[in-house]
């Protein structure tokens, strides 16, 4: 009986177990950065609906396939228990069969591509490049012998890639593939705080983590030491912010984005308010949010601008 609730799986997964395993909170961590790069290259007199959603599209996509991979790997390697907070749950708690998870990730994987092809089609082949990079990251995260998310690395990789790399896609398959210095340093807000995401997720499983082997940020440095990081990411996203208008790299509209501090400061507390996953839990959920209200608010401010 356990081995069957371990292991099997009761009919086709249903869409709303899909939608569980991509973990749609995350997801806006892909569509920001999308829309920040569209109003970027809009503000710069170049945009496409096309382009964008397809972009977009693909995003959540890759976004989608690497938390499938991580629900599988973290299964396969015994990182993850029935009582796991924070993920979807499906392969241990015996709803969704652990190779019915990987054929959905490589099928997220699949659709993306095709995406990509129309995207390269329009952008030129610097696209193909950025975006096979963008794809091997999210596969390398969870997957591999060492898994990126399993380092002290992982914010770092995060806020590069998912901070910046998808800004500047975004962007240049807009523009015919063209690349000014503004594009990846107007990204520099929105990445710290999708780096914070993965802080705070992070900061919540250090015990699970640290039984599993990982060497996690908060792991090696301690948490203490993961908190003082989380908040230096969250005060980078309003500093660079300021520092950006005030050297004309992006419009003053921008600053609308401070309308979203009252949630910052309330994470820079929260963080700190429990060791308790489930309680930290929500915190995770609510960085997520101040990444899209942040985001939106900022990519609104450089199109009034």
């Amino acid at each position: 009986m356990e081995r069957t609730r371990k292991t099997g799986h009761h009919g086709r997964p249903s869409a709303a177990e899909w939608f569980r395993l991509a973990r749609p909170f995350s997801l806006t961590a892909s569509a920001v950065p999308v829309l920040l790069g569209g109003a970027l290259a809009h503000e710069d007199g170049s945009f496409s609906w096309a382009p964008f959603l397809a972009m977009l599209l693909a995003s959540l996509l890759i976004q989608a396939a690497t938390n499938m991979f991580n629900e599988f790997y973290d299964e396969k390697r015994g990182l993850d228990t029935a009582e796991a907070v924070g993920i979807a749950g499906s392969i241990v708690q015996g709803r969704v069969h652990a190779r019915t998870v990987l054929l959905g990730a490589l099928f997220c994987y699949t659709v993306a591509l095709f995406l990509g092809l129309y995207l390269v089609y329009v952008g030129g082949w610097p696209i193909l490049l950025l975006g096979c990079l963008s794809a091997l990251g999210g596969y390398l995260y969870s997957a591999g012998p060492r898994p990126i998310a399993y380092t002290a690395l992982s914010e770092a990789a995060v806020f590069l890639f998912m901070g910046v790399l998808i800004v500047v896609i975004s962007y240049a398959v807009q523009t015919a593939s063209s690349f000014p210095a503004h594009v990846p340093l107007a990204a520099l807000p929105v990445g710290g705080l999708v780096a914070a995401i993965l802080l705070a997720n992070n900061i919540r499983d250090m015990e699970s983590d640290r039984r599993g082997g990982r060497r996690t940020l908060p792991i090696v440095l301690g948490r203490r030491g993961g908190i003082l990081i989380y908040r230096a990411l969250l005060a980078e996203a309003y500093v660079s912010a300021l520092i950006l208008v005030m050297a004309g790299t992006i419009p003053a509209a921008c600053l609308v984005a401070l309308l979203s501090l009252p949630l910052a400061r309330a994470l820079w507390r929260g963080i700190a308010s429990s060791t308790e996953p489930a309680r930290l839990d929500a915190v995770v959920k609510r960085t997520a949010g101040l990444h899209l209200v942040f985001g939106v608010l900022y990519s609104l401010g450089v199109l009034l601008g």
